[in-house]
């Protein structure tokens, strides 16, 4: 006779899911249990404002160690700006030296067939190059042209044509380029990184924003953040039509470049400036501050053309752009 086994009973219970809790938690301390239980809902919630959080971490860390590599010092900022200014103002010295030598052919030239021909009538006297003393104007010599005159006079004639050719070809490229360049806004006016851009935006400001109010507004200009009292300089020569307090801009320099074009300097900290002062491409118009309506500290630029607000971005570039251009057809 067989002896019966004694009923065994499993440690692990199954039971059926319930529907609504899906997941419960529980905490159990020696003399209290602390229990949550999440439906399958509450749970993709929670996953999905963990995974939006973490989203936005990644990229603002990833934003604000690319703003912090865009930063660079106003000094740095002004010695790139005057390299670019020496590198124009070689070109046109260029010009002026290939001038100066056309003229000292031109002069060669008038003496040379004076000794051909005495009875020629003499040439007017040519203007001095800068810095060099006027021309002799004592008369030629009569005596009879040594040998080889004439083939001297028609290389020089050669050479003198090409001359002038070279230094027209440089004048012409040259001019434009200085009227364009004196009086239009083609560098940065501050050292820092972009951080608001032109056009359509989210209004930090509810009911002041630069153009209607709302939620969205349209930026008429752009912002450039930096550090407290950092020095921004005029982008253009020109004249000074307004410097001071400006309502919603706050503390802020206004400049005329030509009849079309202005630009606008605003939340500034100080202004070294005046109204009616005329101002060059390089000079400081005040520092970095956050008058008037602004979130923190920044620059806001705008470039205006016939009264209308346009995107200051690529004036940013333009003599970099001019310089290298020169590079390429030198």
């Amino acid at each position: 006779m067989s002896t019966p086994q004694p009923e065994r009973r499993l440690a692990v219970r199954s039971s059926r899911p319930d529907p609504v809790r899906w997941l419960t938690v529980m905490v159990v301390f020696s003399h209290r249990t602390i229990r949550w239980s999440l439906t399958r809902r509450t749970m993709l919630w929670i996953i999905g404002l963990v995974a939006g959080f973490w989203a936005l971490a990644m990229i603002g860390s990833g934003y604000g160690f690319w703003a912090t590599k865009k930063i660079m010092s106003f000094g740095r900022l002004q010695k790139e700006t005057q390299e670019q200014q020496e590198q124009l103002r070689s070109s046109l010295d260029q010009a002026q030296a290939l001038e100066t030598e056309v003229a000292t052919l031109r002069q060669q030239h008038t003496e040379l067939l004076k000794l051909l021909d005495p009875k020629a009538p003499a040439a007017p006297p040519l203007p001095a190059p800068p810095g060099q003393a006027a021309p002799s104007t004592a008369a030629p010599s009569t005596a009879t042209p040594p040998p080889g005159v004439r083939d001297r006079l028609s290389r020089l004639k050669q050479d003198l044509d090409y001359t002038a050719k070279q230094a027209a070809v440089v004048r012409a490229r040259m001019e434009p380029v200085l009227r364009a360049w004196a009086h239009t806004p083609s560098i940065p006016p501050t050292a820092g990184y972009l951080s608001s851009g032109f056009g359509v935006r989210v209004n930090p400001f509810s009911r002041s924003n630069e153009a209607g109010d709302g939620l969205l507004g349209y930026h008429t200009g752009i912002d450039i953040s930096n550090a407290l009292d950092t020095p921004i300089q005029a982008t253009a020569d020109g004249e000074v039509e307004e410097a001071g307090w400006m309502d919603r801009y706050g503390w802020g320099v206004r400049i005329r470049h030509n009849g079309e074009q202005e630009t606008l300097y605003a939340h500034m900290n100080h202004l070294n400036v005046r109204t009616g002062q005329k101002v060059s491409r390089g000079d400081i118009l005040g520092s970095m501050g956050r008058s008037g309506n602004a979130t923190g500290v920044h620059l806001h630029y705008e470039v205006r053309l016939n009264g209308k607000p346009t995107n200051p971005q690529p004036y940013l570039r333009l003599q970099r752009q001019w310089v290298r251009a020169l590079g390429k057809s030198s």
